[in-house]
């Protein structure tokens, strides 16, 4: 795999070059901001850059795009008395130990609280959140598509992760993945995070007939959309 690097402005664009059978040339933006570009067979260096160099704009706008798009959860340290989210509610961590039996958490009076005999919690409200987003995650999916059955025409499938740098993504097979992490977030954000990728089955890339999409679906995205980062922060 080779690498290009150019400057468009004060920017320095960085590109992967793949070579394949393909008679075009294609050049994609990936969720991470890395820049992937599928050329013909033995193009030379010169003809890729006089191909690419005009869709710089559109690189860049990509990458911003993507780059408001990622989460900015901050680490835990998993202490009594510090301050654990689920969906949207703020729980005060409560520690109680026993001697034995089954690791128990509930959320109740502004608390979390976790009965367990471990030291270490940290797995166990991981393995709640995990559980828990099975369930709201799959919930949510397909409400949204009762309410927009236009989406109804793709096999769409849905599955959850820890993610560092973004909230989900969409594959153009239907699956869609989205970030564990929005079980801590309301469930109106983690609808507007659901419509977004939903709306990347018609619409790939962050294009302006994306946005005229999104914009339909959910008038008041933006203001989800800073609701979500701000609460999550």
């Amino acid at each position: 795999m080779d690498k290009i690097e150019y400057k468009y402005g004060s920017k320095t664009i960085v590109a992967e070059v793949l070579y394949s059978n393909r008679k075009t040339l294609d050049l994609r933006v990936f969720p991470e901001g890395n820049v992937q570009i599928t050329a013909p067979l033995n193009t030379p260096v010169d003809i890729i850059l006089e191909k690419v160099k005009p869709k710089s704009k559109w690189v860049i706008q990509q990458q911003k795009a993507f780059e408001l798009y990622r989460p900015f959860t901050s680490d835990k340290i998993y202490i009594p008395g510090e301050t654990h989210r689920y969906l949207g509610r703020q729980y005060k961590l409560k520690i109680t130990k026993k001697e034995k039996g089954y690791n128990t958490i509930s959320l109740a009076k502004g608390l979390m609280h976790i009965e367990t005999t471990k030291e270490d919690v940290e797995p166990i409200i991981t393995k709640f959140y995990k559980s828990k987003a099975d369930v709201v995650f799959s919930e949510l999916l397909q409400t949204l598509l009762e309410e927009f059955p236009r989406f109804k025409e793709y096999e769409i499938s849905l599955s959850h992760k820890f993610l560092k740098k973004r909230w989900g993504s969409c594959a153009t097979n239907g699956n869609i993945l989205l970030n564990t992490e929005l079980i801590k977030a309301s469930k109106i954000c983690i609808e507007y995070v659901i419509i977004h990728e939903l709306c990347h089955l018609i619409h790939p890339n962050h294009s302006k007939e994306f946005y005229d999409l999104l914009t339909e679906l959910l008038p008041n995205w933006q203001k989800i959309k800073h609701k979500l980062e701000r609460d999550l922060a």
